[in-house]
């Protein structure tokens, strides 16, 4: 199941699992860090947490998820209801990469991009 976002241009996020089990692969990347706010009336449903990029996801995702970890246990969430999807842009530039994840966390304002 994938899963598309952006308002002005839309964008084909595959999913990668749940964040607790997500081994990430090797590859530039844009990538959501999701929740379902109501799993059982809307299963497939995700609302982002998180938006980010990366050269390299198996090296640099990696450190976004303790942020995102605190906040979700702060407000009272349990790791595994955090899910991973990607949006590979193989061949891309950072600034490609920086284009995409600003775009959607302006459109979408999500909790952990805010600081």
């Amino acid at each position: 199941m994938s899963i598309s976002w952006g308002k002005r241009q839309r964008f084909k996020f595959n999913p990668g699992g749940t964040l607790n089990n997500w081994a990430p692969p090797m590859l530039p990347a844009v990538y959501a860090i999701t929740y379902k706010q109501d799993p059982a009336n809307k299963p497939k449903a995700h609302t982002v947490l998180y938006f980010g990029q990366a050269d390299d996801l198996s090296q640099q995702a990696l450190r976004s998820h303790n942020h995102v970890l605190d906040f979700w246990a702060n407000n009272g969430g349990d790791e595994s209801e955090l899910f991973v999807f990607i949006l590979a842009m193989p061949d891309s530039t950072r600034w490609e990469r920086a284009s995409v994840q600003e775009q959607l966390v302006s459109e979408y304002n999500p909790d952990c991009n805010r600081y």
